[in-house]
């Protein structure tokens, strides 16, 4: 099973710099958390599902295409439950919560899918974030496909040796995923110590000066994207600053 998202490929993405891609993404996630409409939200997750196709991201999609359904299912069940207001009002406010959250789920895949994570941790570094923090970034990305990949491992161990996790009911089965947390902390409390053993072992020093491979340098796709990021915003805070793209009449 792969478990890391990135994929290779020489799309319009996949030579942006990373700097622009993490822009880009917080640049998503702004206009996606002005609007409440869910017309707007709509649009937005047509344009990243654009951008998945330009970037070749849609296997990495498919992956996660129950994820992205379940997501969209709990915010228009349970935000009807928080919100106050006509019927009407609060079924629109919770589709576009729903596609609020899918449309920043998918933009973050799109980032992964295309950028390197040794690109992703220089990116950040070269915004301004302090090299300890980028390096836990990084080390973040390797460590949850590793987790992933040893808690598949153990679920597939227990059940060869004739562990039924498929019968029963939902909380039976929950159940019998208990007795599997054991070897599975365990084993992450091993590779956590073998991981600060390895880092201490090579003289990891988080406060030491970095030297980089190579400096990375803005193109005209990388203006030209950035330039369109902030016509995005312009026009994302003008619409809410004179009240589009909300739905009125509702409140918790």
């Amino acid at each position: 099973m792969e478990l890391f998202l990135y994929r290779e490929g020489d799309t319009i993405l996949h030579r942006l710099d990373a700097r622009t891609k993490i822009l880009g993404l917080l640049a998503i996630f702004t206009a996606a958390l002005l609007f409440t409409h869910p017309a707007l939200q709509a649009g937005g997750l047509a344009a990243v599902l654009v951008l998945a196709v330009l970037g070749r991201c849609l296997p990495n999609l498919k992956k996660l295409w129950v994820l992205l359904l379940l997501l969209f299912l709990y915010c228009l069940i349970l935000w009807p439950l928080f919100v106050k207001g006509p019927l009407a009002k609060t079924v629109a406010f919770s589709l576009a919560m729903g596609l609020r959250l899918d449309v920043m789920v998918i933009a973050g895949v799109i980032v992964l899918s295309t950028t390197q994570v040794e690109d992703f941790t220089a990116g950040l570094q070269r915004l301004g974030l302090p090299g300890p923090m980028a390096f836990a970034c990084s080390l973040a990305f390797r460590w949850v496909p590793a987790f992933l990949s040893t808690a598949q491992a153990v679920v597939q161990a227990q059940q060869a040796r004739g562990l039924d996790l498929q019968g029963g009911n939902v909380v039976v089965r929950a159940g019998r995923y208990v007795p599997l947390m054991i070897p599975l902390m365990t084993h992450v409390i091993r590779q956590t110590l073998l991981l600060a053993m390895a880092l201490e072992a090579k003289g990891y020093d988080p406060n030491a000066p970095r030297v980089r491979a190579g400096e990375s340098r803005f193109a005209a796709a990388d203006e030209a994207v950035l330039a369109g990021l902030a016509v995005l915003l312009l026009v994302s805070l003008w619409l809410r600053w004179n009240g589009f793209g909300v739905v009125q009449g509702v409140g918790f």
